[in-house]
This record gives structure tokens, C-alpha cells and sequence, in this order.
């Protein structure tokens, strides 16, 4: 195969291009980019390890405070071995502000932004509105 000096630089500028670019920008670049920046972080044992802690949604136009008071696996053991998992999370928000189902963008202190939809549940305790959010890793 024969090739013109204009061709071999033409090709040689982009593989040294090519080469120079780091695996991450060139998978942001053609769409491929993996988003683990926070999701990885947003597990099990880290719902867990806050348990007690406020959490903040935005609301439209006001922030409400919700505080996670349970954190339930349901993934079996099988699933939790290959690294799958599914849980549940379960809010109590103040009296005064409900929420309505939706997705919130919520942020907290150590676990920094998230979104989640957020269900309103009954509890027992009835002087405080619940609500709950599924999280579930358990199919490819």
C-alpha cells in the first residue's frame, strides 16, 4: 500500500492527538462518559451511616428539611454478593411543609447532591409526614 507524505502526516497528527488525550475526556467527548461522580458514593452503607441526618430538598422556591429515619436492604444475599443492591429509604419531614410525589434534587452535608423521587408513605407516626425512596441496583 502505497501512501502520499501528506497522508502518513495527516494520520500521524491525529494518532499523536489521539494518544494525547486523556480516557476521560475522550469518552465525555464521544458521549460514552461514565457519571460516577456521586452515585458510587450514594450506597447502602452510606444511607446507613447517615441515619438521623437532615437531608435538604428544594421545593420549588423553598427548601424543606427531612431527616432519614430507616434504611432497608432488600437485595438477597446472592445479589448482594455480586455486587447488586436494593433499599429503601424512609424520610420524616416537618408538619408544616408535605411533599408531593416527585423527583427532588436534594442535598445533604456528607453525601453532597442527589436526586431521588420521593413517595409520601403512612407511618405510625401520624404527627409527621413520611416519605419514601427506592433504590435499586439489582439488574444490570
Amino acid at each position: 500500500m502505497k501512501s502520499s507524505r501528506r497522508e502518513f502526516l495527516k494520520r500521524g497528527t491525529l494518532g499523536a492527538l489521539a494518544a494525547g488525550v486523556p480516557l476521560t475526556l475522550s469518552q465525555t467527548v464521544s458521549g460514552h462518559a461514565k457519571t460516577t461522580s456521586t452515585t458510587a458514593a450514594q450506597n447502602l452503607a452510606a444511607f446507613r451511616s447517615q441515619l438521623g441526618t437532615n437531608f435538604t430538598v428544594n421545593n420549588e422556591a423553598s427548601k424543606v428539611k427531612i431527616t432519614l429515619v430507616n434504611v432497608d436492604n432488600f437485595a438477597s444475599r446472592k445479589q448482594a454478593a455480586a455486587g447488586k443492591e436494593g433499599f429503601s429509604l424512609v424520610f420524616r419531614g416537618p408538619q408544616e411543609a408535605t411533599l408531593n410525589q416527585n423527583t427532588y434534587l436534594m442535598e445533604h452535608d456528607k453525601m453532597g447532591m442527589l436526586s431521588l423521587l420521593i413517595v409520601p408513605i403512612r407511618a405510625r407516626n401520624n404527627n409527621a409526614p413520611h416519605y419514601e425512596a427506592i433504590v435499586n441496583r439489582l439488574n444490570p
